[in-house]
């Protein structure tokens, strides 16, 4: 709307050395004004992310935030070889032909 109003009036909206401006130059001065906003407003943006969501694999090799992951990292490991052990031992059960128990069945039966 101000487009028109303006227009009507026949006043240009910009001085015309601005219309003569290359646009690489009007780039670059955006750039100067809001580049290191924008720098700063990212940083600050991927930060908080990595705080909020625990992403481990930036914040592990952050300084003073990092020590909190060592006790999980050996938390981790003694995890791993309790599954380790829990799926042998499984697999040693599910190899079982069970005879021995199926013995003992059959004696209590025959006791009674």
């Amino acid at each position: 709307m101000f487009t028109k109003i303006m227009s009507n009036k026949r006043i240009p909206l910009t001085p015309t050395s601005k219309k003569m401006m290359p646009r690489m130059y009007k780039t670059t001065v955006a750039l100067k004004t809001w580049g290191l906003s924008g720098l700063s407003f990212g940083v600050t943006s991927f930060v908080l992310l990595c705080y909020m969501t625990e992403w481990r694999t930036v914040l592990k090799y952050c300084p003073y935030y990092n020590s909190k992951y060592n006790q999980l990292d050996i938390e981790d490991e003694l995890d791993k070889i309790q599954a380790t052990a829990d799926t042998k031992e499984r697999t040693e059960n599910s190899l079982r032909d069970f005879q021995h128990e199926r013995d003992v069945k059959f004696e209590s039966e025959k006791e009674k």
